[in-house]
C-alpha cells in the first residue's frame, strides 16, 4: 500500500506541474503564429504548415507526435470540439490520471482498503468523459434551437441577392452562441482556402446534429445539381420546426412514464432508509446474514435491467 501511495504521489506531482505549465503558457507555438512569424521575418522554410487541417494535441512535441498517431485521441479531440471544450486534448488527458491519483491518495489517507481506493480512482477517471458527453449534448441542443432561425436568416439574405458566404457572415454576426462561433469558423475555413463542401462537412462533424447533416447534404447536392437554394433553406427550416414541435409533444406524453420509473427506482431506497430509522434490527438482518449480500446484488441487477427497459420504452429516436 505504501509503494502504491508513493507512486501515485510521484505521478501526481509530475502531472500537476505539466498541467500548470500547459494552462499558463502563452500559446505562441500554434501553427498560425508560426506562419505569421515566417512571413513577417522573411525566413524561408521548406515545411508547409496547414493552419486549418493540423490539430495540435500538446505543447510538448514528442507527446503531441505520439498522441497524433492514436485513433482514440483523435476521437477524443472531435468530442472536445463537439462539446466546445477549448483546452488541448493532451491537457485534458492529463486531467484524467490527476483525478484518479487524487482520489486514490484521499482514500489511502483515510485507511480505506486498496481495492476500494482503486475502485474510487477508476470511477473518478471516468467523470471527465461523462462531462464531455454532457457538454456535447448541451451544446448540440443549444445549436439546434437556433438553427431554424439561422436558416431563415440565410434564406432572406440569399433572397436579397447576397452570396452564400455573405449569408453565413450574416448568421455569424446576428446569431447567439454556439451558432455564432461555428458559422464564424466556417467562414474562416472558406476564407483560408478550403472549398465549401469540405468546410460544410467539417461543420457537420463538429456539431454532430441530424438537422445540420440534412442541411449540409442538401447544400452540397444543390451545388452539384442546381435548384432554388432559398426555397430549399426555408423548407428545411419548416421541417426542423415541425420536428421540434413533435419532439416536445413526445416529451409531454412520455413524462408520466419517466416519473413512474423514477418513483419505482427510488422507492426501495426510501423504504430501506425508513425501515433503518424506525426498526433498525429488522433491516440489519440483510447485512448480517451471509445471504444478504447476494440478495442485495440480485436486487440491484434486477433494478438495473428494469431501468434499462423503462428507459427504452420512453425513448424515441427523432
Amino acid at each position: 500500500m505504501q509503494i502504491a501511495f508513493s507512486i501515485a504521489l510521484f505521478f501526481l506531482i509530475i502531472i500537476v506541474f505539466e498541467l500548470t505549465h500547459a494552462l499558463f503558457r502563452k500559446p505562441d507555438t500554434r501553427p498560425v503564429y508560426r506562419v505569421m512569424e515566417r512571413f513577417s521575418t522573411g525566413s524561408q522554410q521548406e515545411e508547409e504548415i496547414d493552419i486549418l487541417a493540423y490539430r495540435k494535441f500538446s505543447d510538448i512535441k514528442i507527446f503531441d507526435t505520439v498522441l497524433a498517431r492514436l485513433p482514440a485521441v483523435n476521437r477524443l479531440d472531435v468530442l472536445m470540439q463537439q462539446g466546445g471544450v477549448k483546452i488541448l486534448a493532451g491537457v485534458f488527458i492529463l486531467f484524467i490520471p490527476t483525478i484518479g491519483a487524487l482520489l486514490f491518495l484521499l482514500c489511502a489517507s483515510l485507511q480505506a482498503p486498496i481495492y476500494l481506493s482503486f475502485l474510487m480512482a477508476c470511477t473518478g477517471m471516468l467523470q471527465p468523459y461523462f462531462y464531455l458527453l454532457y457538454k456535447r449534448k448541451q451544446r448540440r441542443s443549444q445549436f439546434e434551437i437556433l438553427f431554424p432561425d439561422a436558416l431563415d436568416l440565410m434564406g432572406y439574405s440569399l433572397k436579397a441577392g447576397h452570396s452564400i458566404l455573405a449569408s453565413f457572415q450574416m448568421v455569424a454576426e446576428e446569431m447567439a452562441e454556439p451558432a455564432k462561433e461555428e458559422f464564424t469558423r466556417l467562414i474562416e475555413e472558406i476564407n483560408f482556402g478550403k472549398d465549401l463542401n469540405t468546410s460544410l462537412r467539417n461543420f457537420s462533424r463538429r456539431i454532430d446534429s441530424p438537422e445540420l447533416k440534412f442541411f449540409v447534404t442538401s447544400v452540397i447536392i444543390q451545388r452539384e445539381t442546381g435548384g432554388n437554394l432559398v426555397e430549399m433553406l426555408l423548407k428545411i427550416s419548416g421541417v426542423i420546426r415541425k420536428k421540434f414541435r413533435f419532439r416536445e409533444k413526445v416529451k409531454i406524453l412520455s413524462a408520466e412514464g419517466k416519473l413512474s420509473a423514477l418513483i419505482l427506482l427510488a422507492l426501495p431506497f426510501f423504504a430501506g432508509a425508513a425501515i433503518s430509522i424506525f426498526n433498525p434490527k429488522y433491516i440489519m438482518v440483510l447485512f448480517s446474514d451471509p445471504l444478504g449480500s447476494y440478495a442485495i446484488a440480485a436486487g440491484l441487477i434486477m433494478m438495473s435491467f428494469g431501468s434499462l427497459i423503462m428507459y427504452k420504452l420512453v425513448q424515441l429516436d427523432l
